[in-house]
């Protein structure tokens, strides 16, 4: 398993409690992966190629060392929140690194549909070469209403 799916395995088993702005969210997902994956390298505000990531995650494996951009929205409503998130997931070049985008609080469906069809190749796993997934987390608190 690739460090890719263990990142994604160990966020979709993350329950937030509903939190007030998208900082919050992301430390929490930095606190619960640092608890899970001990060994790993969690950096949040990640400079990489002239952009920034919310949190990458370093894994080192029996042969190699496994990286992990994360990407995490909160609410995302309309299109222009959209555009800007494609602009960032760009300028961290999908198509060569390993990106996740975990969407948290409310997501407008039409949008996470323009989303998953814009990256649906790389989200595809025929051979193994899947650099990018969409996670869509519901807090736990909206849950229960």
């Amino acid at each position: 398993m690739q460090a890719l799916d263990t990142v994604v395995n160990l966020i979709q088993e993350w329950q937030p409690e509903r939190l007030p702005k998208e900082l919050k969210y992301r430390d929490s997902l930095a606190s619960f992966l640092r608890e899970r994956l001990p060994r790993a390298i969690i950096e949040k505000e990640y400079r990489h190629s002239g952009t920034t990531s919310d949190l990458y995650v370093e894994c080192s494996g029996f042969l190699r060392t496994s990286e992990v951009f994360i990407e995490l929205k909160r609410n995302m409503l309309q299109k222009n929140q959209l555009d800007r998130l494609v602009g960032q997931l760009e300028s961290l070049n999908p198509r060569k690194h390993r990106i996740i985008v975990v969407l948290c609080g409310e997501t407008k469906p039409e949008l996470l549909t323009r989303l998953r069809l814009y990256y649906a190749a790389l989200a595809a796993d025929p051979f193994g070469l899947k650099t990018m997934a969409i996670v869509v987390k519901t807090c736990a608190s909206a849950a229960t209403r």
